[in-house]
């Protein structure tokens, strides 16, 4: 099936049986904005009451007055629910400008919900895949399922257009081993949109389309130290252009260049500007700051455009889908703690469960009882009572 060939780069596979199952599983839609008590009850029937427990699936929003569709999944379908509803996302890929610009009333929602009796987790992502053949889902960018971080810190080499694959290392550790790229490196390029060594940009994510290159490692490795050698004689190694947004209510500059971007031929030169402003920061955390958008001091450092391979809208649209999708997918894959782990609290005649240690200690603060999070962890762990009450965990 042309489902598993894609599917064969996330070391997954279905078979003929688990997709027809799979594609049994009706949608109910639901309206958008949820603002009755019915249509919260569905939400909470279809993806669980709470965002630490509950239920996986496939979901699409459909843009009302275009058709555009988007499909999406998760193994804690409320908690992703939670992330577009609160409206507190990043404007990136196609989907989330066009919600956060119009809203959930200029969408429809329809929730595939998975028996957990019948699937799992991975099943979710399967389904979501067999709806992403389609090209009806305008919306997404990644035409590929989303493994997040359970697949470990991988990292894949491609040429600029990002239509050859070069090679694919295990971890960051295996890139350095093989390809001589240091891993302090890696952190700076990988799902940074900017060239290493001109020629190739590192992923952490598979490109479907991508074909296998027809050099071999060694081969790589001479053409990545000719790269280098190059790099080194032009002085150019860590003089990667940037710029320097200064935004409104910046108290280091002058008025007169607030809302003005300046250029700088590299980091350096960025942080020794920022020092004779009277900032001081070193190098490696502005790279920090400049790879995750961070804002510091309203100042905002971005990588030149002009270091960009042309024709690179889309393959940078890709790029901060993925993103997006694996920062959703890294905070649903967390492993739940204790800290936030439910509880059942039990004495004579009252019983009521807590989504967390800090919620079960804030009901009691409320009664006027005080109970700390060590006596909490105490009482869980011996089982013993205190002023009566029993804990335990759900």
């Amino acid at each position: 099936m042309v489902i598993n060939k894609i599917l064969l780069n996330q070391e997954l596979s279905v078979t003929d049986n688990k997709l027809e199952q799979l594609l049994k599983v009706q949608g109910v839609e639901i309206d958008l904005p949820i603002v009755t008590v019915k249509g919260k009850n569905l939400l909470a029937e279809l993806t669980g009451k709470s965002k630490y427990k509950g239920y996986s699936g496939v979901y699409f929003f459909t843009h009302r007055s275009s058709g555009l569709k988007y499909v999406g999944s998760s193994n804690l379908l409320r908690r992703r629910m939670d992330y577009y509803f609160k409206g507190d996302f990043p404007a990136e890929g196609k989907f989330l400008p066009l919600l956060k610009k119009e809203g959930l009333g200029a969408f429809k929602l329809k929730i595939f919900k998975l028996n957990i009796d019948k699937f799992n987790n991975l099943d979710a992502l399967i389904l979501e895949q067999y709806f992403l053949l389609s090209k009806e889902f305008d919306l997404n960018y990644l035409r590929v399922v989303n493994m997040g971080s359970s697949k470990g810190e991988g990292v894949y080499v491609y040429d600029l257009s990002c239509s050859i694959l070069y090679y694919h290392a295990k971890s960051r550790i295996d890139l350095k081993r093989v390809l001589k790229i240091h891993t302090e490196t890696s952190k700076i390029y990988v799902d940074s949109k900017i060239p290493y060594l001109n020629n190739f940009l590192l992923l952490s994510h598979p490109i479907p389309t991508a074909s296998k290159s027809g050099i071999n490692v060694q081969e790589l490795v001479e053409k990545m130290q000719k790269e280098r050698q190059n790099t080194y004689t032009l002085g150019i190694r860590r003089s990667i252009p940037v710029t320097l947004e200064i935004k409104e209510g910046n108290t280091f500059v002058a008025s007169s260049i607030i809302g003005h971007t300046l250029n700088f031929d590299s980091l350096t030169s960025c942080t020794e500007y920022l020092r004779e402003v009277g900032l001081i920061i070193k190098r490696s955390t502005l790279a920090k700051y400049l790879k995750i958008g961070k804002v510091f001091h309203n100042f905002l450092c971005k990588y030149s455009s002009n270091i960009l391979p042309g024709k690179f809208k889309e393959v940078g649209l890709i790029i901060d889908e993925y993103k997006k999708l694996k920062g959703e997918s890294d905070s649903e894959s967390l492993i739940v703690n204790k800290k936030n782990k439910s509880l059942l609290v039990k004495k004579e005649n009252f019983e009521k469960e807590f989504e967390s240690i800090m919620s079960t200690v804030e009901y009691f603060r409320a009664l006027g009882i005080k109970l700390d999070r060590k006596t909490l962890n105490v009482c869980l762990k011996d089982g013993k009572e205190y002023r009566g009450y029993y804990f335990s965990y759900k």
